[in-house]
């Protein structure tokens, strides 16, 4: 099992790679350029002689997202609109990489032809909730929505494509663990999209989400 896993400088990310399997090569800022301009050519020197991944992880750092001021009227349009823009050029650089770089796998790697792979977004599932408890987090949810884009686009594309959410990340190592684990031993992708590690009181379990509805197995 080989597994590619992009934000790999965290401690989250580092403790998923302590309970991963197989080998793990780890790609972060000191050896990626996410720079539009970069990609196709940070591509052919650093990938294309790779064997093909049986998984890839994306645990790339969105940053802070500053939400919009309330009442909206009451405040300067000009500033609120360089609020609003900010999310969009902070991560779309990152987003265009995700993109360009799953693209490759499925038209020059095939990766839908290996019957194990995976590709899996640390995400949130705060966009796919609609829970009024959420309605000030409008610019958050929209950066998160795209990643729900991406993985609708992929799996559209017959690639295992899903979305993990930490939720709220209060035991970091501990979540991480678990979803290092349940990525190598529960069928995660085939029945649903996005999933949330939620505390039962009797240990950790997935909200999971399917297609347009929340259940919980």
């Amino acid at each position: 099992m080989i597994t590619w896993l992009f934000g790999s400088s965290s401690e989250f990310s580092q403790n998923m790679i302590k309970h991963l399997d197989g080998d793990v090569v780890q790609f972060g800022r000191s050896n990626v350029s996410y720079h539009p301009a970069d990609v196709k050519d940070w591509i052919e020197d650093n990938i294309s002689s790779l064997e093909s991944p049986d998984r890839v992880i994306f645990n790339i750092n969105t940053g802070m997202v500053q939400e919009l001021p309330t009442p909206l009227h009451d405040f300067d349009s000009t500033e609120s609109f360089q609020i609003f823009n900010k999310w969009w050029i902070d991560n779309r650089n990152q987003l265009f990489f995700k993109t360009s770089l799953v693209d490759y796998l499925i038209n020059k790697k095939d990766l839908p032809s290996n019957p194990n792979h995976q590709v899996v977004y640390i995400t949130s599932q705060i966009s796919a909730d609609h829970n009024p408890e959420w309605k000030n987090l409008q610019l958050y949810k929209t950066l998160r929505a795209v990643d729900y884009e991406l993985i609708w686009n992929q799996r559209a594309k017959n690639l295992n494509a899903f979305g993990i959410c930490p939720a709220a990340n209060t035991r970091p190592m501990e979540w991480s663990e678990y979803i290092a684990v349940q990525l190598q031993y529960s069928n995660m992708g085939k029945d649903h999209w996005l999933y949330g590690v939620a505390d039962t009181g009797n240990g950790l379990d997935f909200v999971r989400w399917s297609d347009w509805e929340k259940t919980i197995l």
